[in-house]
């Protein structure tokens, strides 16, 4: 198995560097409200896109998680307010 996820991982390599290489030209100049981003080559666009999503991604999982525990750990404090009847 870890064979298979090296050769998946070389993979994955060579189609990033084949994706760069082919998109290496710079774009036209990028600008954000009248300021001049400069000219940058299609493929940092691109993979800069795609890192700020997988962070923006990663961070909303993060704070989820976060919440969840902290709402289990606040009902396991409280104690119940309805018990079961005893039987007699």
């Amino acid at each position: 198995m870890t064979k298979l996820k090296g050769l998946l991982f070389l993979l994955l390599g060579a189609l990033l560097l084949d994706f760069a290489v082919e998109n290496a030209l710079p774009s036209p100049s990028l600008k954000l409200i009248k300021f001049d981003l400069g000219k940058l080559p299609i493929f940092v666009i691109v993979y800069g896109s795609l890192g700020i999503g997988f962070l923006g991604g990663w961070l909303g999982h993060v704070l989820r998680a976060k919440r969840q525990r902290r709402a289990a750990a606040l009902a396991a404090e409280k104690p119940e307010s309805r018990q079961a009847p005893q039987e007699q």
